[in-house]
């Protein structure tokens, strides 16, 4: 009998994750829920995520919702997601209600922002879950470092959320000279936390680089424990160094920025080697 398992993804961020919640939710015997990413434990443990918290609904809201709870009736996105930010025990039991129905073994949340929690909010996570006979498989999805930043100046720029006075390479060479990663940006701070929690076996690491090949769909399908569906990563992203858009003088000078976690990568995953566009700069 297979055992309801929770997917916990945590980013990072650009690097495939909507990809990713799309083609678990694609197997027949997995429910991801109502929310694509439900921004739970991010907005109440980091700072900087602190923007997702949902404010609280006027009371004839907050009553509309109770009723409609009650009587077993869907309420709105932003009352279903304060719910579960105001009471996380929620969440547990929202995902266990999944589970609980007739051929649904798996289901999860993809959250880029999880990255950056804390050993003892992932311990919160695993225990909760353990506790209603629930199995945690953390998943997290790396891209390499200069890629996966033009990728978010890109979208940022897309929003509104940069000046348009300068070309796209001015502008994100500009935005990034000064740049300090934080938690949410190393991929050494998520991999050392994971570990603390997670062994070996419990986690999968994976590349966006490789993310889409036949190997790699069949590796990220085995550790779920869902059925391999390689046709649906029939498109190649990112899968050499010519194919990076940033040129290479460019990001010469932003990798000292990036270097601690080429270094880091390099040393547990030598893979990253190959197939990270920008790894070679490491010498």
């Amino acid at each position: 009998m297979t055992q309801p398992t929770f997917l916990l993804g945590l980013g990072a961020s650009k690097s495939g994750t909507s990809w990713v919640q799309s083609y678990l939710n694609s197997a027949p015997m997995v429910d991801m829920g109502r929310l694509g990413e439900y921004q739970v434990w991010d907005a109440l443990h980091i700072p900087a995520n602190a923007k997702y918290r949902i404010a609280r609904p006027p009371l004839f809201k907050r009553i509309e919702a109770a009723f409609a709870t009650r009587l077993g009736l869907p309420i709105g996105a932003k009352a279903f997601r304060y719910r579960l930010q105001q009471n996380p025990d929620r969440y547990f039991s929202y995902f266990a209600g999944i589970l609980a129905r007739a051929g649904i073994t798996h289901t999860g949340d993809i959250t880029p922002g999880y990255a950056a929690l804390p050993a003892e909010v992932l311990q919160r996570i695993d225990t909760g879950f353990a506790a209603r006979g629930i199995v945690v498989k953390p998943i997290f999805v790396m891209r390499d470092p200069i890629e996966r930043a033009w990728s978010v100046f890109r979208m940022k720029r897309r929003k509104g959320h940069l000046s348009a006075d300068h070309t796209d390479l001015t502008a994100f060479l500009d935005s990034y000279t000064t740049f300090q990663p934080g938690e949410a940006d190393s991929y050494r701070a998520t991999l050392t936390t994971l570990s603390q929690i997670f062994p070996t076996e419990r986690r999968y690491t994976g590349l966006f680089e490789t993310l889409f090949t036949t190997p790699a769909i069949d590796a990220l399908s085995s550790y779920a424990g869902i059925p391999s569906d390689p046709k649906q990563g029939a498109q190649k992203v990112n899968a050499s160094a010519d194919a990076s858009a940033v040129p290479p003088e460019t990001a010469r000078q932003l990798f000292p920025r990036f270097a601690a976690d080429y270094t880091y990568c390099a040393q547990h995953m030598p893979e990253t080697l190959q197939h990270w566009p920008h790894a070679h700069l490491l010498g």
